[in-house]
């Protein structure tokens, strides 16, 4: 789903920076726990400017910020002030036993934070080292109707035939290039090395307007990027050169392989030999996004009784918006959240509800308004659904049920501990993911090629 991640940033404390001699130096990490279930590594660099003056930049690795540029008030030998101006946070420490003790501040949140001497190496063990026992090449397709031109990667097995099965690759929503990569891990490489050496070939590619594809993506909806995977597969066919096609998407792109799998718009429709579903959605967007808020509140510590309120009024609101427009979903907020301001938390979750009105793009409205229903019901072709017992995005306990009944003969199976991107986790958490050094379960990565070795 949208990638809407909290990124931690320092704040103001003082206007002028101190140049200093012999100050602190080199990389320190720590921990900041943002709430009980969340953690969130931080690493601070600290220098000198050629004139002197002490410089530090921050990285945020759970959610994939690097380098990002603080203004330095204090640096010495023993204590450490710095800031942001953008943002509203600071953090202050001084040194204590070899390492950096301070607080770290978000109005209203206030944090002890730790640094000790070193960075944090982000291992990903998985990711695809040469020499690889297969051939890469670039490719490019077009979707005539958006004017884009795709940039990919075809990966074709050693001793490939015409009979060579191949996949094409569709990644989840917000723009994300061929590898559908997020914080330095790479699914769809892992995943296309698994298949190359279990004798399937694969298409990977940038999302329009993204990577070294070409396009504008500014107003497109989850149909136009169904429209550019449509144009993949027929890519694939006109080469002639291999056996069954199919589609292997993630989260958005499980919605836009069942798009092409289903008779139910016609200018989609594209016959696929096979689909591979991964996190896939099966209700509404309004309430896949509804959904992942509640369940963002409730790992957070609020009150199950505010979360309840929030999660109904979220539908209401998307609902209001689609049938009569901005003006009257933002006058539903005030009624339905009348009594909301005498609470703190819910005062901030109402003032957030009038922001989801100004933010609701091209993109978010088709997506609250479609049920991938038919789609999936419509799909005749063998289908695998693969679901995340942890997966904090697309909720399997709303999203399972709903898939087994629409598409009863489709393999269906929930991975007992991973996540939305499958990875073996913890809570599920978005901030997990960089953390973990699995880019994704070894099991799944067997089953799909299994599956679609069975393809005939």
């Amino acid at each position: 789903m949208k990638n809407l991640f909290v990124f931690i940033i320092l704040a103001l404390l003082s206007e002028t920076a101190v140049q200093a001699k012999d100050i602190i130096s080199g990389d320190w990490n720590g921990e900041l726990k943002v709430s009980p279930q969340i953690s969130l590594k931080i690493v601070f660099h600290f220098s000198s400017a050629p004139d002197g003056t002490p410089a530090a930049t921050m990285d945020s690795p759970n959610q994939g910020a690097y380098g990002i540029p603080c203004e330095v008030s204090f640096l010495s030998t023993d204590s450490v002030s710095l800031m942001v101006k953008q943002i509203g946070m600071s953090y202050v420490a001084h040194m204590h036993d070899g390492n950096l003790s301070g607080t770290f501040r978000q109005s209203p949140m206030t944090a002890p934070l730790t640094l000790m001497p070193g960075t944090i190496a982000m291992r990903r063990p998985q990711s695809p080292q040469p020499p690889y026992p297969y051939t890469t090449t670039e490719v490019i397709f077009t979707t005539p109707a958006a004017g884009a031109m795709l940039a990919g990667t075809l990966t074709i097995p050693e001793n490939a035939t015409d009979t060579t099965p191949v996949v094409l690759m569709v990644t989840g929503s917000g723009q994300q290039n061929r590898d559908e990569e997020v914080f330095n891990h790479k699914p769809f490489a892992v995943i296309a090395d698994h298949l190359a050496r279990h004798g399937i070939a694969s298409l990977r590619y940038d999302d329009r307007g993204f990577g070294a594809s070409s396009g504008d993506a500014t107003a497109a909806t989850t149909r136009d990027f169904a429209l550019d995977a449509k144009a993949g597969l027929e890519y694939l066919r006109s080469l002639k050169q291999f056996g069954k096609t199919g589609v292997l998407g993630h989260s958005e792109g499980a919605m836009i392989a069942f798009m092409l799998g289903s008779n139910s718009d016609k200018d989609l429709s594209s016959n696929p030999d096979f689909i591979v579903a991964l996190g896939a959605p099966s209700v509404q967007g309004d309430t896949i996004l509804a959904d992942q808020s509640a369940t963002l509140l409730r790992m957070s510590g609020v009150p199950q009784d505010i979360v309840d309120d929030y999660y109904s009024t979220v539908i209401s609101l998307y609902r209001t918006y689609t049938s009569s427009g901005k003006d009257a979903a933002r006058k539903q907020i005030g009624e339905l959240c009348a009594n909301w301001e005498n609470n703190p938390i819910r005062a901030k979750l109402k003032a957030n509800l009038y922001k989801i009105t100004d933010v609701i793009n091209p993109w978010i409205s088709y997506f609250i308004s479609t049920a991938p229903d038919e789609f999936i019901s419509g799909a005749k072709c063998p289908v695998f659904v693969a679901l995340g017992s942890k997966d904090t995005q697309i909720n399997p306990h709303l999203n399972m049920p709903k898939m087994q009944h629409l598409a009863p003969d489709a393999t269906v199976k929930l991975y007992d501990g991973l996540n939305h991107i499958f990875q073996h986790a913890n809570t599920g958490a978005v901030q997990e993911y960089a953390v973990i050094e699995e880019t994704i379960s070894p099991e799944l990565l067997s089953d799909i090629s299994k599956f679609i070795s069975t393809i005939r």
